[in-house]
């Protein structure tokens, strides 16, 4: 009367889900790690364990280099517009014999304005493409977590999470290739000029001979 039994049907899928999640667990945590800059170590028994990478490795650090390399590069050109735009407008005053007058003032004014943009539009920019690295680099972390759920083993996820990680490092390349100020001063010299003229004889009155280059703009913007 006796009978075989296998084993308990509940037991055996609670046991199997049980190592699905971790699995999940695992490369989750392997995905985590990596992208906030964690370096695996190995105990004496064979078991890992995470510690702290070089500083130079963190994401924060990308993020801080990529701003200030795409506000550099910006700022150049923003100073180097300055100056070209500075020496034309001069030379214009110079041959219609304005010099020293309220048309000087003017003009050098607008030139301080619009550097003044320039050098905000170059913040905003560097503001951005910083912000665009920390993006992608959170798709890619989430698209891996993503995988991980479907069972992908620790080992994939860590050589996923790396490539991922350089993959977005090496884009950076791209955004530091040039200039995207654009043309700051292109209608300073002819129209604004012409219009300070006028405006100019109009007051019949002049300012003096007070100077307002934008040869040096970094003097007034240091820190931004």
């Amino acid at each position: 009367m006796g009978g075989g039994g296998g084993g308990d049907p509940a037991a055996e899928s609670r046991r199997q889900e049980e190592e699905r999640q971790a699995r999940i667990k695992a490369a989750t945590d392997e995905i985590n790690n990596i992208f906030a800059n964690k370096v695996k170590k190995t105990n004496p028994d064979g078991s890992g364990f995470w510690v702290d990478g070089d500083p130079a490795n963190a994401r924060d650090t990308l993020y801080a280099d990529q701003r200030k390399t795409v506000y550099d590069l910006n700022k150049t050109e923003v100073d180097r517009q300055a100056k070209e735009a500075e020496r034309t407008n001069r030379f214009g005053l110079a041959r219609m014999g304005l010099l020293g007058g309220s048309v000087d003032v003017d003009s050098n004014a607008e030139l301080n304005r619009r550097t003044n943009e320039g050098l905000l539009r170059a913040g905003g920019i560097a503001d951005q493409a910083a912000a665009d690295l920390k993006a992608s680099d959170e798709k890619t972390r989430s698209n891996l977590i993503s995988m991980a759920q479907s069972g992908i083993d620790t080992g994939t996820a860590s050589q996923m999470a790396l490539q991922g990680l350089k993959v977005n490092a090496d884009s950076v390349a791209q955004q530091r290739s040039g200039s995207s100020i654009g043309s700051l001063f292109n209608d300073l010299s002819q129209a604004y000029l012409a219009n300070q003229v006028n405006a100019g004889r109009a007051a019949g009155a002049g300012y003096g001979q007070q100077w307002y280059g934008v040869s040096a703009p970094t003097q007034r913007y240091a820190g931004n």
